[in-house]
């Protein structure tokens, strides 16, 4: 099973932008991401972007069928169509990581408690100069 998970977090909220991404197949960690964003944004915006940054690298390995996990139960449940996109600037990151889980033969999307995605909270937290888990 290919598996991406991802998280993001703002510090403060709205500040400086973190993500993390982790690619695993078989439970094997093929390839992290742990990146600061430009510009000042919301952890929601954070969320979004590493999602879509998820969803790039997948598609850059050519992986075709994948289990998206996360612990933001707002972008899980924006994406997956359960609740409305209220904010005007989520809904091009929306937008965009709807049109990228479409090129994949097969996509779930589900939220996990954030114990079960500590490897990418502790990867988003690396980029703000945290040495725990934050987001």
């Amino acid at each position: 099973m290919k598996v991406i998970q991802f998280d993001g977090g703002a510090v403060p909220n709205p500040g400086t932008r973190g993500i993390g991404v982790i690619l695993l197949e078989d439970n094997h960690v093929l390839k992290e991401i742990s990146r600061k964003l430009d510009g000042i944004g919301t952890n929601n915006e954070a969320e979004y972007s590493a999602l879509i940054e998820g969803l790039k690298q997948a598609l850059a390995l050519g992986w075709t069928d994948i289990l998206v996990q996360g612990d933001s139960k707002l972008v899980v449940n924006q994406v997956v169509g359960s609740w409305k996109v209220n904010k005007d600037n989520l809904k091009p990151l929306n937008a965009e990581a709807k049109a990228l889980l479409s090129k994949f033969q097969y996509a779930k999307v589900e939220w996990i408690p954030r114990e079960q995605n500590a490897r990418a909270d502790a990867a988003a937290s690396r980029t703000l100069g945290f040495d725990e888990d934050r987001f």
